[in-house]
């Protein structure tokens, strides 16, 4: 039981990682596909967002004492295999780029005006790195600490919003097309279940409680996406959709509304680090997809954790010049991360998921 880990503390770390793209990213791009529909594209992707998540569980249940870059060349062979560990670990590349910028443009924007861009990405990297290289149980048990700390956040949004809402605000529905709303619905799908694909580096044996393994993930998964369609229904009730959408981060205006006191002292500063849990969560799966692959190889640790950190590096660098100024970042994001992240996730679960249907199971 030494090298086990809690199937409940990696539901909570899921949930963070699930929640990671969507606010500052994905309710605006919501907002813009599915306008005051959005919120129904959201009910109809969490229902989409289902089969990758089962497939991320088939997956993970075939051949469970084994990780997925093992895994990938006992079910494929090893040149197929090699292939598809190495499209992993660029998939996890991709995913460090999209959680740096995320992360360093919010806080820039909110908490550290004057601070160059690099300067908070080096203490960004740094926190991941370190939370990432070292044991899972490490890793497992601060992203536990920032699951309890963000649903109290929560909770205590809620109530305190609860009063500003208008449902006048959510009508009409049924306005935008059908089109629009499965549109939505799929790109809602794409920033949080497909992000179980990440997962697969943490595999089903490393649990304590295998059989309870599955339910947990999709305990979580509802939790995370039901939450998170309950911040879109606060965004679109409190402000109305045509207010909402000029918002750069709706769901950080929407706490300004929240005063516990006569003074200026800033709440919404407070409540609005939840966030930063869920980015660097996201920097955190894929640097310990990153490092698990690594492992696969001769280095020694030592070298790995010196490529670990380059990489971070780039990833630091390119964060800032692929998606260039602030308001690119949006369009940017928008028009590129289907087709360079989202679907070939999709088609490497739906490959991978499919060689797992032949396979008997193991006794």
């Amino acid at each position: 039981m030494k090298n086990k880990v809690s199937s409940v503390q990696t539901g909570m770390l899921f949930a963070l990682v699930l929640s990671s793209m969507y606010l500052g990213l994905g309710d605006i791009i919501l907002l813009d596909i599915s306008k005051n529909d959005a919120i129904l594209s959201m009910i109809i992707g969490l229902i989409i967002g289902l089969i990758p998540l089962f497939m991320y569980l088939k997956i993970n249940d075939c051949y469970p004492n084994l990780n997925i870059f093992k895994k990938n060349k006992k079910l494929f062979g090893k040149k197929i295999g090699k292939l598809l560990n190495f499209l992993f670990i660029t998939l996890c590349f991709f995913m460090m780029i999209i959680s740096f910028r995320s992360l360093i443009t919010f806080i820039n924007s909110k908490y550290l005006n004057d601070t160059p861009y690099y300067a908070i990405g080096l203490l960004v990297l740094i926190t991941a790195v370190i939370l990432s290289v070292g044991k899972l149980q490490k890793l497992l048990r601060v992203s536990q600490i920032m699951f309890v700390i963000v649903s109290i956040l929560i909770i205590f949004i809620e109530i305190f919003l609860f009063r500003y809402v208008e449902i006048d605000n959510l009508l009409p529905v049924f306005k935008t097309s059908i089109n629009n709303v499965l549109y939505g619905a799929v790109y809602y799908a794409s920033l949080t279940s497909i992000t179980s694909f990440f997962f697969l580096s943490i595999y089903k044996n490393k649990a304590s409680n295998e059989k309870k393994f599955s339910k947990n993930m999709i305990m979580f998964y509802f939790i995370a996406t039901i939450s998170l369609t309950i911040v879109m229904f606060f965004i679109i009730s409190c402000f109305g959709y045509d207010l909402a959408s000029i918002f750069e981060y709706p769901e950080y205006v929407i706490l300004k509304k929240i005063i516990i006191s006569n003074s200026e002292f800033h709440i919404e500063n407070i409540l609005s680090f939840r966030w930063i849990f869920y980015i660097i969560s996201l920097a955190n799966i894929s640097i310990y997809g990153i490092k698990k692959y690594l492992e696969e190889t001769s280095l020694s640790n030592k070298k790995q954790i010196i490529v670990i950190i380059l990489i971070s590096i780039l990833a630091l660098f390119l964060s800032k010049n692929i998606f260039l100024n602030n308001p690119n970042s949006i369009l940017v994001f928008k028009k590129y991360y289907l087709f360079i992240v989202a679907i070939p996730i999709f088609i490497i679960l739906t490959v991978t998921f499919i060689k797992t249907l032949f396979v008997k199971k193991e006794s």
